[in-house]
């Protein structure tokens, strides 16, 4: 078998558009759904070793209408600038930049209307080794009070060998911070299936960035040490409880490492499914699902609870834009932002 490109189209009462799927199947039997609502990584269906019986890895909403708000940012894109910028505000060439506030006085996730709430365009490619979905967007300028228009672009890519690419491009015509990922809650171990916690972690990172009691950088590097310290792998349950609510952090990745080594490695060791994350980033966002509450049911009908799944979200220092000594979230007027990502799935 070769690979195969199928289509479909909701119509939701509480959506404004349509919401179109693209559902791409390699020939291994890898299922990878995407969804032009937030350029969104919808489901990714993989093939059990002995039975073929397909398992969905991506936790999602039972109900689709529940992406008119999306309170927990389930699968789409991340933008314009992830994770959070502290007071909602930044200095650029002297001047103030407010932008719009959406957690208490702070901004997440590119503001309350982010990238991820928008319907992006898309094209589909097929070629030999891969098939391709390229979406697209323009950010207008004052858009959730970043300045410039900022035309973005991202191209999935499933490969044969069960590889998920993620390729990211933007360009703005004013200086404008931008720091893109995705925000998929992968649950290795089946959706439904048990916990995070007693899957396994590795992360190829030494420190992680100190947080104040809003979750927004301070501007300081601390050893990932104790419950942090993931550097040989660990199950996440393990030192989960050292902390108030579970791990909500940026890990810096050590500069030195090996680019052909995973730098974030989840192993499931019941079902012996891994995900491996490649990335260029200098840092991913580990989640562990702390604010899933059990007020939503998911897409295999049960409520969704606390550690139901994790995010591993790969993108520059978040808050950079009023941190100096931060590698800096600032795009120059002209300039291609390139930000590439890959998943790689199997089993042990």
């Amino acid at each position: 078998m070769g690979f195969v490109v199928t289509t479909d189209t909701l119509q939701l009462a509480a959506l404004k558009r349509p919401l179109q799927l693209i559902k791409l199947t390699n020939p291994a039997g890898l299922s990878v759904t995407l969804s032009n609502l937030g350029a969104g990584l919808w489901s990714v269906l993989m093939p059990e070793l002995l039975t073929n019986k397909a398992v969905e890895l991506i936790q999602n909403y039972q109900d689709p209408s529940q992406f008119a708000r999306n309170s927990y940012y389930f699968a789409v894109t991340i933008g314009r600038v992830a994770n959070r910028i502290g007071a909602a505000a930044y200095m650029q060439q002297g001047q103030v930049m407010s932008l719009l506030a959406n957690e208490g006085p702070n901004q997440l996730h590119g503001g309350p209307d982010g990238l991820g709430s928008r319907f992006w365009s898309f094209d589909i490619e097929q070629q030999k080794d891969r098939v391709s979905v390229t979406f697209r967007i323009t950010s207008l300028e004052g858009d959730q009070g970043f300045p410039g228009q900022l035309d973005v672009q991202l191209r999935y890519s499933l490969l044969a060998h069960n590889e998920l690419v993620l390729e990211y491009s933007a360009v703005s015509d004013k200086d404008t911070p931008v720091s893109l990922t995705n925000h998929a809650y992968w649950a290795i171990g089946g959706v439904g299936k048990g916990t995070v916690l007693e899957q396994q972690l590795q992360l190829d990172a030494d420190f992680i960035l100190q947080l104040d009691k809003q979750l927004v950088p301070t501007g300081e590097l601390v050893p990932a040490a104790g419950a942090f310290d993931f550097k040989t792998g660990k199950l996440i349950g393990q030192d989960i409880g050292q902390l108030e609510n579970g791990y909500d952090h940026y890990f810096v990745l050590n500069k030195d490492r090996d680019q052909n080594r995973a730098a974030a490695l989840v192993r499931d060791p019941v079902s012996g499914r891994f995900l491996q994350l490649f990335t260029d980033q200098p840092g991913i966002q580990f989640y562990s699902g702390n604010f899933l509450d059990g007020s939503i049911k998911g897409n295999q009908g049960t409520p969704i609870e606390k550690y139901a799944a994790l995010c591993l979200e790969p993108h520059g220092y978040p808050n950079a834009v009023n941190k100096p000594n931060f590698p800096t979230a600032l795009l120059k007027a002209g300039q291609l932002y390139r930000q590439s990502s890959r998943f790689v799935l199997g089993h042990s």
